[in-house]
């Protein structure tokens, strides 16, 4: 399969670079979009297990808990990366077909600068750049950190 161009995306919240990787990690569960969930609507939380080779998923209403990757490397408060295993059809998809995404938190000046980079498309196969392409989008990362921006501004 041909490569697929990386994404990166940025953002800079206002708040030093240890309570932005906390924000980002240990309460995404409370600022991580409906629209990028299986559960939508029922969706309870959502959750990244604090260490490498943990999971990074969500849990329904019904207690039933939906893995979207692995955590890959685990280095607070400065980096994070997790596999994406999410097909371009927005189902669960096996490890060895997750691209990854890596998010930098970035000290600058008392606030913290997210530099994202999602890459490695090809690994899902076909619709690999069908799923670049709208995590590229503005209804993708860069909402996602939008997001993110404002549950850190309260």
């Amino acid at each position: 399969m041909t490569a697929v161009s990386p994404i990166q995306a940025g953002i800079i919240v206002d708040a030093p670079q240890d309570r932005a990787f906390d924000a980002f990690t240990r309460e995404i569960g409370r600022w991580w979009p409906l629209a990028y969930t299986y559960a939508q609507a029922e969706l309870d939380t959502a959750v990244i297990e604090p260490r490498a080779g943990g999971l990074w998923f969500e849990r329904d209403s019904a207690g039933r808990e939906t893995a979207w990757g692995e955590i890959r490397a685990w280095e607070p408060p400065s980096r994070l990366v997790l596999s994406f295993a999410v097909s371009p059809e927005r189902a669960p998809e096996p490890e060895e077909r997750a691209s990854e995404v890596e998010i930098r938190f970035v000290p600058e000046q008392g606030r913290t600068r997210i530099e994202l980079e999602h890459r490695d498309f090809e690994r899902h196969g076909d619709g690999a750049a069908r799923l670049r392409d709208g995590m590229a989008s503005p209804g993708g990362w860069p909402l996602i950190l939008a997001d993110f921006a404002r549950y850190m501004r309260g």
